[in-house]
């Protein structure tokens, strides 16, 4: 079994294996993204499956999905904690633009955050907020796959999501991130 098999079956089925790590390593060192020839393989909607952080915001639970969704070809990002199972961009939310710096980092502008309703009618339910205080950071992407993205953020953190196809959730997340 390949090593990027092995990683996806230990996030799946023991997500607190010490192996992880491990495996995310061997990735990262046979890598060979760059942004310039990748970035439209970053599109998409990813799922925070494992982290290096101690803040349960930043790790994989079983009842909430902690999505991560990209469109970095109009430079929209927004990380997004809803209820796991619901097919809506419906939760806590935080609205960034992406700037790609050099091969491997994205940085990240951090421009609304808030709580995210249902649509009633024609209008979305949204309470959302614009970040005054300027919130930044960067990403470097480290393993890029059409499975799985490691990436390291510039606290030092190691962060592992899956892909997940969902068309019909991107479409509202593209449809939604239009009125920033």
């Amino acid at each position: 079994m390949d090593i990027e098999k092995q990683l996806i079956k230990l996030l799946i089925n023991k997500p607190n294996s010490k192996d992880i790590l491990l495996l995310a390593a061997k990735l990262e060192r046979l890598s060979n993204f760059v942004i310039s020839k990748d970035i439209e393989n970053l599109k998409g909607i990813w799922e925070l499956r494992w982290s290096s952080s101690n803040s349960p915001l930043l790790n994989y639970s079983p009842i909430i999905d902690n999505l991560q969704i990209l469109y970095p070809m109009k430079l929209n990002g927004m990380n997004l904690l809803k209820p796991r199972g619901l097919r809506a961009i419906v939760g806590a939310g935080i609205i960034a633009k992406l700037e790609p710096i050099n091969d491997i980092r994205i940085g990240v502008k951090f421009t609304h955050a808030g709580l995210i309703g249902p649509k009633i009618g024609l209008n979305k339910l949204k309470a959302l907020t614009e970040i005054k205080k300027e919130q930044k950071g960067w990403l470097d992407i480290t393993y890029l796959s059409y499975k799985i993205r490691i990436c390291r953020g510039d606290k030092g953190t190691l962060f592992i999501l899956k892909k997940r196809e969902d068309e019909k959730l991107f479409k509202r997340f593209d449809d939604f991130i239009d009125n920033f």
